[in-house]
C-alpha cells in the first residue's frame, strides 16, 4: 500500500485569496499606521514586477523592509498568529474544504507548500489541520526580517517536498501524491505529483491543465 500525500498551494488555492500583501498591510496597521503611507510605493514596485524589474524574491524583502520595518521576532510571531486566526477559516474556499475533508477521510498526509512567508503559513496550516506546512523561510537580522533560502515558489518546491518525505522515512516511489494548486508557476510539482489537480483556472488555463494530463477543479 502507497502512502498517501495531499499537498496543497496556499493562495489562491487553500485559500481564496493571497496573503501576503493583506499581511504587509495587518502589520504596518497594527504597529506603525504611517507605514500604510508607503502602500502607493508597493503597487508601483507589485507593477515594476510584472514588468521584469525585480524577482519575487526581492519584492518580497522590498514588502517586509516597507511595511514591517524593524522588528523582533517575538513581534512577528506575534502578529503572525493574530493574521493567521483571522484567515482561518474565512477565507478558505468551499471547495477547497471539501477536498480537505475527502483528504482527510482517506488518511492522507496533508501538506501546505506555499510561497507565502513560513511565520504566518504556518499558523495558517496548524489552525487548517495540515500536518506539514513548507513556506518562505526568514531570519530577523538587525531587528530587520531577511528571506533565507530563496523564495519557495515553482521549481524550488520539489525539493523542499522531497526533503520533508526524506526526514519522515517515505521513499518517493512508495507514495501517491496528489497535489492542488491554481498556479501554472507550479508546473513542476504538478508535473511531479502522481494526481495533478488545477483549480480555479477559467476556460482557457482549464483547456491547457487538461492538455498536460492534469485534472480541473473548482475550490471557490
Amino acid at each position: 500500500m502507497r502512502r498517501q500525500i495531499a499537498i496543497y498551494d496556499l493562495d489562491g488555492t487553500f485559500l481564496s485569496r493571497a496573503t501576503f500583501t493583506p499581511f504587509l498591510l495587518f502589520a504596518a496597521g497594527k504597529r506603525a499606521k504611517w507605514r500604510l503611507s508607503f502602500t502607493p510605493v508597493w503597487i508601483g514596485a507589485m507593477i515594476a514586477y510584472k514588468a521584469g524589474a525585480f524577482t519575487r524574491q526581492q519584492l518580497k524583502q522590498l514588502g517586509l523592509s516597507l511595511f514591517t520595518g524593524a522588528i523582533s521576532k517575538d513581534e512577528l510571531s506575534a502578529l503572525s498568529e493574530e493574521f493567521a486566526d483571522r484567515v482561518v477559516p474565512g477565507w478558505i474556499g468551499s471547495g477547497a474544504a471539501k477536498a480537505f475533508e475527502r483528504d482527510r477521510e482517506e488518511g492522507r498526509l496533508l501538506i501546505l507548500a506555499t510561497a507565502a512567508m513560513e511565520f504566518y503559513a504556518s499558523g495558517i496550516g496548524e489552525r487548517a489541520g495540515f500536518d506539514h506546512v513548507i513556506a518562505t523561510r526568514s531570519e530577523i537580522v538587525d531587528r530587520r526580517c531577511r528571506i533565507t533560502g530563496g523564495n519557495n515558489y515553482g521549481q524550488n518546491k520539489i525539493p523542499r517536498v522531497e526533503a520533508v518525505l526524506d526526514a519522515l522515512g517515505l521513499p518517493r516511489e512508495e507514495c501517491h501524491v496528489r497535489f492542488y494548486s491554481d498556479s501554472m508557476a507550479d508546473a513542476p510539482l504538478l508535473d511531479w505529483s502522481d494526481e495533478a489537480v488545477f483549480v480555479n483556472g477559467g476556460a482557457a488555463r482549464n483547456a491547457k491543465a487538461l492538455a498536460r494530463g492534469w485534472q480541473v477543479a473548482d475550490f471557490r
